[in-house]
């Protein structure tokens, strides 16, 4: 411990060496200080009079080898011409649907304002817009129906035709001419169920006015809809929910006259001549073909199955190297994908089941083909008209994506084996397939697959630089150059891996 101030003056002795360690001290932190000064004062000065071409950069970027194109560009060409025509149709489609639902919207502002008349002008007019639309920007011609973007606006338009017709004859029209021979059964059922909404608005007008015999008139259409409509089986979808719907407006119409009935205004109840309308019938024949599309979809997706199942278990035999197994599973689902597609009680006949099930089934189909073909040829990527079967750009390029992440366990097996080539084939497939997605204007559902993608190849580059260290480590080189040529491949790996 250090000794107290009356010690040290007690002893001189003690007093002098304490004083003398404090400059030693000191002097030693000021070399220090001084020292530390001059480094960084030489380091300022090295930095400030460096010449700019003296300055350091970092090492470009290198090509990445390709022993072998990955993909030849003239298909993907004229694929890209293709989804820009029809994103070009689509901005179309949408720029007509809002000029017609501005039109629509009008009209019904003028019948809620009582101006019937005029509320007929402007959806005539609006429906002569709706007519007007070309072909490529409003029609669907694979699934033969309205383009998905006029939907909602030709549904909101029929509602309105309904209602005013309605008005005007006591009853609901049967459906229009379809000189285009499109499906729009379905735009029918929504236009009535629609209009049932816009009657129970209607009918809180007229209770209003205590007109109590409108009332029960919009309530005998609405309840006759109902009953015809109870026949129907909806699928989970739009026209499932509004027709539920329905019942809430019928029973709006009935509080309405019951309400009116505590103040003296009653009506009776319709009778069995009234129920007798022409749209009953016209919904008797369009529940007909929806039970017929009903019973073709469960076959397409009971058999777009078999196509799925053989497609993932090529997949897997082409893991395993059993190349002639996957062969004969490949072509047994293009059997039977090609039945389905030419089957006339199936997707021919119902254009619209080609979406759904069967499009992911054959989008399982392009990427077990293309996996197939990649080890085939060594790392190459088919293009559409190799894979044996019309699938459309979405189908081919959805397959294209789902190949990059059955490529990446090659890269992953391979690495294991320390091959590589392999891996550098993977990563140049990535790379190419990147490259020519990101110059096509792909839709939402193919927009979704692009990061997916970008983690596989950066997962590759990975493995790659996992690679590189390992042949870069003098040990490892050290035990493959000591290692017999007689001894078994599975041996040397486990080795290295240990």
């Amino acid at each position: 411990s250090r000794p107290s101030w009356t010690q040290l003056k007690l002893l001189p002795e003690s007093r002098a060496r304490v004083r003398a360690q404090t400059v030693v001290s000191e002097t030693t932190l000021l070399r220090r200080a001084l020292a530390g000064a001059v480094v960084l004062r030489a380091r300022a000065l090295s930095t400030a009079l460096r010449p700019i071409g003296m300055a350091r950069v970092p090492a470009a970027p290198e090509p990445v080898a390709r022993a072998v194109a990955p993909i030849a560009p003239g298909a993907w060409d004229a694929m890209r011409t293709r989804l820009e025509t029809e994103q070009l149709n689509h901005k179309a489609t949408g720029d007509h649907a809002r000029a017609i639902g501005k039109q629509a919207k009008l009209a019904q502002l003028r019948l809620q304002l009582g101006e019937a008349a005029a509320a007929a002008g402007e959806c005539a007019a609006a429906r002569g817009a709706l007519d007007a639309v070309p072909a490529e920007a409003g029609v669907d011609a694979a699934a033969k129906r309205r383009a998905w973007g006029l939907t909602q606006t030709a549904e909101t338009l029929a509602a309105l035709e309904a209602t005013l017709a309605f008005l005007s004859t006591g009853s609901f029209p049967a459906p229009a001419p379809n000189p285009n021979g499109l499906d729009l059964d379905a735009e029918y059922v929504a236009g009535l169920l629609g209009a049932a909404q816009q009657l129970a608005h209607y009918a809180v007008g007229r209770a209003t006015a205590g007109d109590a015999a409108s009332i029960g008139i919009c309530r005998d259409g609405v309840q006759r809809l109902h009953g015809a409509l109870l026949e129907f089986d909806f699928r989970n979808g739009p026209l499932r929910r509004k027709f539920d719907g329905l019942k809430y407006a019928l029973r709006r119409l009935e509080d309405l006259l019951y309400e009116q009935s505590l103040v003296g205004r009653t009506v009776g109840a319709a009778s069995a001549e009234e129920g007798d309308d022409g749209f009953v019938a016209a919904l008797a024949e369009i529940k007909v073909r929806f039970d017929a599309s009903d019973a073709a979809r469960e076959v397409v997706i009971k058999k777009a199955r078999d196509v799925q199942k053989g497609a993932k278990q090529a997949i897997f035999a082409c893991h395993r190297g059993d190349a002639a197994k996957a062969k004969t599973l490949t072509d047994a689902a293009a059997a039977a994908a090609t039945a389905i597609l030419e089957d006339p009680d199936l997707v021919a006949r119902w254009p619209a089941l080609r979406h759904g099930a069967l499009s992911c089934a054959l989008e399982e189909y392009a990427e077990a083909k293309l996996f197939a073909h990649w080890l085939a040829t060594g790392g190459q990527v088919a293009g559409p008209a190799e894979l044996g079967l019309p699938l459309s750009d979405e189908e081919y390029v959805g397959g294209v994506c789902d190949l990059t992440g059955e490529v990446g366990r090659v890269a992953v097996a391979a690495a294991t084996k320390r091959d590589a080539a392999a891996v550098d084939r993977v990563y140049a497939t990535d790379l190419a397939v990147l490259e020519q997605l990101s110059r096509l204007p792909l839709p939402p559902k193919l927009g979704k697959k692009i990061d997916p993608l970008n983690t596989a190849v950066k997962k590759v580059e990975h493995l790659r630089y996992e690679l590189a260290l390992a042949a870069a480590n003098p040990l490892a080189l050290k035990r493959q150059m000591a290692a017999p040529a007689d001894e078994p491949e599975s041996k040397r790996v486990k080795e290295e891996e240990d």
